[in-house]
């Protein structure tokens, strides 16, 4: 089980790298990470059915999620936007739909929410302390090393469980 979060952690890092240099991924990394995500699950005792509940209500946020957005940018516009094509990239998109199959439902939202805070932050920041300003975020890359740190620290400092819900019950009822 450590090898494989150890793998998780390298393609977090090399989506974070890439994205920050290019502006871009390259495609194949998120089936690997979903695989790699997928297989650590099952070391961890998950039944596929209870993955499938996750991934389908996940899954199903990020469609909702992108419609609502995309009607906004259509009515703004007076004419249909597809937030693909130059709001949000592919692999902004599929960083997302593969952390669906790893996260639980409240640790998707949890993490979704506080990781585009923490990214706007960071871009501001970064934006302010650079010499060019670039309007493209990426947020692939970003949301990946925030998801590295927060996995990472889950993994090996605090025993939580990013697949159950639990602590961040514990959480809001206290």
């Amino acid at each position: 089980m450590l090898l494989l979060k150890l793998f998780i952690e390298a393609v977090l890092l090399m989506i974070f790298v890439q994205d920050i240099k290019e502006r871009s991924v390259y495609w194949f990394l998120f089936p690997v990470l979903t695989l790699l995500f997928l297989g650590l699950q099952l070391l961890q005792g998950h039944a596929f059915a209870e993955m499938g509940q996750s991934v389908i209500v996940n899954i199903g946020f990020l469609v909702f999620q992108f419609l609502i957005v995309s009607v906004y940018f259509s009515v703004k516009s007076k004419k249909w936007t597809n937030i693909t094509a130059g709001l949000l990239g592919w692999g902004d998109v599929l960083f997302l739909l593969t952390l669906c199959f790893y996260l639980s439902v409240l640790n998707f939202l949890f993490f979704y929410i506080t990781s585009l805070i923490l990214v706007l932050i960071i871009w501001l920041v970064w934006q302010f302390l650079a010499k060019e300003i670039n309007k493209q975020v990426p947020l692939a890359g970003l949301q990946a090393l925030v998801f590295a740190v927060f996995s990472g620290a889950c993994w090996w400092i605090w025993p939580l469980n990013l697949t159950n819900d639990n602590w961040l019950l514990k959480v809001i009822y206290k």
